[in-house]
């Protein structure tokens, strides 16, 4: 009898440890919840736009010259046709432009009526030493067409960025971009008093300095502006993830 009340109390024991085991297991799940609950709502994610800037200095020009004509008769056809197969072939021999081809098109002239006009346009882009070969250009297309019905718009001589300078440009703006972003994170840091790293940062691209046309005079050589340093500025979006 004594044994069974043995055996009978071992077991209830055994039970009570065991209860007591399982909820002290889900006391300890329960604080790792909490702890992490509280982990996770003192995680901040700041989102900043970061902007930077360099000191860059144009190396071509760039320029539109354009021709128009208004109220073609068929007379005039010929000589025009004649007039650009010059141009196109001045344009190629000089080897700063591209473009020349010319299109027509109706419009209503002065007295209400329909009229026969043209337009082409050039591509012009060099360097400053080619500044003297680029007037030759505009000189011998003035002389070839004195006696047409065409007439040479000039436009402004305006400095600008080669392909190559602009992606020399962008390369240093990214790296000042990035480097403004570092140093943005340490002042989170600081200002939030957590350790911020910088998780992304996405490049808007730069804004460089583009040449605007400008109204220039008919048949005169342009001078050319200096090629003076100026402010490239780029921007971009960060995203910090502070503990």
């Amino acid at each position: 009898m004594k044994n069974f009340l043995f055996t009978i109390l071992g077991g209830f024991l055994a039970l009570i440890v065991f209860v007591l085991g399982s909820l002290f297991g889900e006391f300890v799940n329960v604080i790792k919840g909490s702890q992490s609950s509280q982990s996770s709502s003192s995680e901040l994610v700041i989102n900043e736009q970061i902007s930077a800037s360099i000191e860059a200095t144009p190396d071509i020009y760039i320029s539109y010259p354009s021709f128009y004509a208004k109220n073609i008769s068929d007379d005039d056809k010929s000589m025009i046709n004649a007039h650009f197969s010059g141009i196109l072939t001045l344009v190629k021999e000089n080897g700063l432009c591209t473009g020349g081809a010319y299109q027509t098109y109706n419009e209503m002239n002065k007295d209400g009526l329909n009229s026969l006009s043209l337009s082409s346009e050039l591509a012009c882009k060099f360097s400053a030493n080619k500044l003297e070969q680029y007037n030759k250009l505009i000189a011998d297309i003035e002389n070839l067409i004195k006696s047409s019905v065409v007439k040479l718009h000039l436009t402004a001589i305006n400095p600008a960025f080669s392909a190559e300078a602009e992606a020399k440009n962008q390369s240093e703006l990214k790296s000042a971009l990035s480097a403004a972003a570092t140093n943005a994170a340490q002042n989170l840091s600081s200002d939030f008093n957590k350790t911020c790293i910088l998780n992304e940062l996405n490049f808007n691209g730069a804004s460089y300095y583009r040449a605007s046309l400008a109204e220039g005079g008919a048949a005169a050589k342009i001078s050319a502006p200096e090629l003076k340093s100026k402010s490239l500025k780029a921007s971009a979006d960060a995203k910090y993830i502070c503990k």
